[in-house]
């Protein structure tokens, strides 16, 4: 009973030293159904942090109204809330309204101009429609988030320019990442980064080292993702192509399973389908083909963890030396 006192009490004390919610300056949203209460709870959390920002909906649902309503909620509110329309941008021109140039730059360049994304300096940037930024910007504007620095067109300096960006758009950005349409490069973005951070030369990619990242969930986002190319650093040190067998054990365990569960609908479709038995493979050559491809990726990653030295590999192992050579032999593992 004084335990459930005590904590009752402290339950109270804490609950009135939480602050009121600061009242939402909100002019412009008109509404008071539950989905909209939701839209703008979460609207004032996001308007108390400085995190960058995505919105997304079909044309016409207010996004840069709520975009607007976030700055003007921000401890940026002082300071320039400035629009770009990127369906507007001209593709060539976009680099120079952007990051803006100097004088001569390029032909008509007659005077220099301060960039969009310099006049949002203290403020807010929003990117309206961003999924139509085109490709040949993306990239540039990917460092220029992370470092919030880059370099008008004809400059030979980087200036700085600390924004907080907003952006909105209609369409699907998952499907545009999967056809190809949105880069999705952070992995080659940050190992770029901690390569030259510890003054290693930068890395190959093989294609399913990338298949293997793009299977895997990514439940610690960003922070995870850099956590693990860290980690792939550490084993692939000395090795100028990144493999799947780099990356962490779990990472290519959960690429597995994407795979098994793969099949899985395969044979779902097979049998819909009223194809013949016979053309599943024998169990046993299944048996085999997967038993090979597992005693494969543990030799590469016994090797690499104890950096070719052979006793401690057999120690590791279990393995008698000449049993590892023949194993290391069979499926073309070299010693040195």
């Amino acid at each position: 009973m004084e335990l459930q006192l005590v904590r009752a009490l402290q339950y109270r004390k804490e609950k009135a030293d939480i602050k009121p919610p600061v009242a939402l300056k909100r002019e412009e949203i008109v509404g008071s159904s539950r989905q909209l209460e939701t839209s703008l709870d979460l609207l004032a959390q996001v308007a108390g942090s400085d995190a960058n920002v995505l919105l997304t909906g079909e044309t016409g649902t207010g996004k840069e109204v709520f975009a607007n309503t976030i700055h003007r909620n921000s401890s940026r509110a002082g300071k320039n809330f400035v629009v770009v329309d990127c369906t507007a941008l001209p593709e060539t021109l976009v680099e120079s309204m952007l990051f803006g140039h100097e004088k001569g730059a390029f032909t008509g360049a007659e005077k220099a101009r301060t960039g969009l994304v310099k006049e949002a300096d203290g403020g807010t940037l929003f990117l309206d429609e961003v999924g139509e930024l085109p490709l040949s910007v993306q990239k540039d504007f990917l460092r220029v988030l992370q470092e919030n620095r880059f370099r008008p067109l004809g400059s030979n300096k980087e200036i700085e320019s600390d924004f907080r960006l907003v952006s909105a758009t209609n369409r699907d950005l998952e499907k545009m990442i999967e056809s190809g349409e949105f880069r999705k490069d952070l992995a080659i973005h940050y190992m770029v980064k901690l390569c030259e951070r510890y003054g290693m030369e930068t890395k190959g990619f093989s294609p399913d080292f990338f298949e293997t990242l793009a299977a895997y969930n990514w439940p610690g986002n960003v922070r995870e993702l850099i956590h693990t190319m860290e980690r792939v650093l550490t084993v692939a040190r000395f090795e100028p192509t990144l493999f799947p067998r780099h990356l962490p054990t779990k990472i290519r365990a959960y690429a597995a399973r994407a795979s098994v569960r793969k099949t899985g609908v395969g044979r779902e479709k097979l049998e819909e389908d009223n194809h013949p038995a016979e053309m599943l493979p024998k169990l046993q050559d299944v048996r085999e083909t997967a038993v090979s491809k597992a005693e494969k990726q543990y030799l590469y990653d016994l090797i690499l963890l104890t950096k070719k030295d052979i006793k401690e590999a057999c120690r590791v192992s279990g393995l008698s030396q000449s049993r590892l050579y023949h194993l290391m032999k069979k499926h073309k593992i070299s010693r040195t």
